[in-house]
C-alpha cells in the first residue's frame, strides 16, 4: 500500500516535527554561531560540519567536532562555557518561521492530526524561536533538556510518541537531517524529510524526501 493510501485511511494520527530547519529557518544561524565560537578556539568549521550533526545535543556535538578535527576535547566546564557563548550569539538573532509552515500546522490540527515537536535544541531555544501561538498547537514538546540520549538515539522520538499517545504505525516524523531520520527510524516511525540544509542524497533513508517546503505542503494537503 502506498504512503498516500495509508494516510487517507488514517495512518497518520499524529505527526512529530523536528524544529530547526523544518519549522523555523534557523540552521544557517546555528551554523554561523558555531563557526564563530569554534574559530575563537582555533578550530575551522564549515556549515556542512554543523548540518551533518544537527539533532545531537550541544555538548555531544562539541565533543564530536573536537575529536573529528584532532583537537583536545575540553573539560566539561569549558564545554559548557563554549555552549553558552554560542547560545548568547544565537539568541541575538531574529529567527523566522518558514513561509507557509504556520498555516500548514493550523491546517493539520484542523484535520484532527495531533502535533508534537521533537528537537535537539534546548527548551530556552524553543522559547526564543517559536511564537507562543505556534507553540500552543503542539500537544508535546520534547527538547534536549527532557532526554538522556539525543538523536540519532531513538529516545527523543519514543518520548514524543508516548506523549502524543499514538502507536508507531499511526505516527509520522518530519525531519531535515540524517541523525533525525536515524532517530525516527530507530523508534520504528515513518519519516518524511525536507531538503532545507542538506542535499536529498543525505536524506535517502527517509520514506519520502521533498526538495522544498512548497512541495511538502502540497503533498500533505493532498493526503489530508
Amino acid at each position: 500500500m502506498q504512503v498516500a493510501e495509508k494516510a487517507r485511511e488514517g495512518g497518520f494520527g499524529a505527526i512529530l516535527f523536528d524544529m530547526d530547519g523544518v519549522i523555523v529557518d534557523s540552521m544557517r544561524h546555528h551554523a554561523d554561531c558555531w563557526i564563530r565560537v569554534f574559530a575563537e578556539h582555533g578550530v575551522s568549521l564549515s556549515a556542512e560540519d554543523i548540518f551533518l550533526r544537527e539533532g545531537m545535543s550541544g555538548i555531544d556535538s562539541i565533543v564530536d567536532i573536537f575529536r573529528s578535527k584532532g583537537g583536545r576535547v575540553p573539560a566539561p566546564d569549558e564545554m559548557r562555557l563554549l555552549q553558552e557563548r554560542k547560545h548568547e550569539l544565537f539568541e541575538r538573532r531574529p529567527i523566522d518561521v518558514f513561509p507557509g509552515m504556520e498555516e500548514m500546522l493550523v491546517y493539520l490540527a484542523g484535520k484532527g492530526v495531533v502535533l508534537g515537536l521533537v528537537t535537539g535544541s534546548l527548551r530556552r531555544s524553543v522559547g526564543h524561536v517559536l511564537p507562543a501561538g505556534l507553540m500552543g498547537l503542539f500537544r508535546s514538546v520534547i527538547t534536549v533538556d527532557d532526554i538522556e540520549n539525543g538523536k540519532p538515539h531513538p529516545e527523543p522520538y519514543l518520548k514524543g510518541l508516548h506523549d502524543v499517545g499514538f502507536p508507531p504505525e499511526k505516527a509520522l516524523v518530519v525531519e531535515n537531517a540524517p541523525l533525525g531520520i536515524s532517530s525516527a527510524r530507530a523508534a520504528g516511525l515513518r519519516c518524511f524529510a525536507i531538503a532545507t540544509t542538506l542535499a536529498p542524497v543525505y536524506l535517502e533513508t527517509a520514506d519520502r524526501v521533498f526538495p522544498s517546503h512548497a512541495e511538502f505542503y502540497s503533498y500533505m494537503r493532498e493526503i489530508f
